[in-house]
C-alpha cells in the first residue's frame, strides 16, 4: 500500500523505479506467503497421519522423518520471504513520506513477528527429526545452518 500510493507522486518521481519493484515483489511475496499457510497446514497434516500410520508400519520412522522434512521447510520459506518484506519496508522508509512510517513500521513487526515463528517452527521439527540416514543427517544439518543465516534487520 505504501508503495503504490507513494509510486506516480511529484515527491517521489526520482523513486519510482524503487517503488515499482517493491511493488512487483511484495505482490508476488503476498501470494506466496498466502499459498505457505495451505502448504503448512498440509505439511501438518501429513506429520499426524506419518505418526499415526508409523504404528502400523516397520518403515514408520522413514515416513515421519519425510513428513517432518517437508514440515521443517514450509516455515523456512516462511522466514525468508517475511525476512524479505521486512528488508523491502526499510528500503520504502526513506523514500516515501514520513505519513508512511507508521504503515511501514506495522509491516516491519508484523514480518518480523512471521519470522520469529517460522523460526521456532523450523527449529522445534528439527529436533523431532531422528535421522537414520547421512541424507537426513544433512538436511537437518543444512535447514539449521539456513535458518540460523537468516536475519531480519533490527
Amino acid at each position: 500500500m505504501v508503495a503504490t500510493i507513494s509510486r506516480g507522486r511529484k515527491a517521489h518521481l526520482q523513486h519510482e523505479s524503487q517503488l515499482s519493484q517493491a511493488i512487483s515483489r511484495l505482490t508476488t511475496l503476498r501470494h506466496e506467503l498466502c499459498s505457505a499457510v495451505d502448504s503448512d497446514a498440509e505439511s501438518y497434516k501429513a506429520v499426524m497421519k506419518a505418526y499415526k500410520m508409523a504404528k502400523d508400519s516397520s518403515g514408520g520412522r522413514r515416513e515421519i522423518n519425510a513428513a517432518l522434512r517437508r514440515a521443517a521447510s514450509v516455515p523456512l520459506g516462511v522466514a525468508e520471504m517475511a525476512a524479505e518484506v521486512a528488508g523491502i519496508a526499510f528500503v520504502l522508509q526513506p523514500i516515501t513520506g514520513p505519513s508512511m512510517n507508521p504503515d511501514l513500521a506495522t509491516a516491519i513487526a508484523l514480518a518480523r513477528a512471521a519470522f520469529e515463528g517460522s523460526l521456532t517452527n523450523v527449529r522445534v521439527t528439527l529436533d523431532l527429526i531422528k535421522p537414520d540416514s547421512r541424507k537426513e543427517q544433512s538436511f537437518v544439518s543444512e535447514t539449521r545452518k539456513r535458518a540460523e543465516a537468516l536475519n531480519v534487520r533490527a
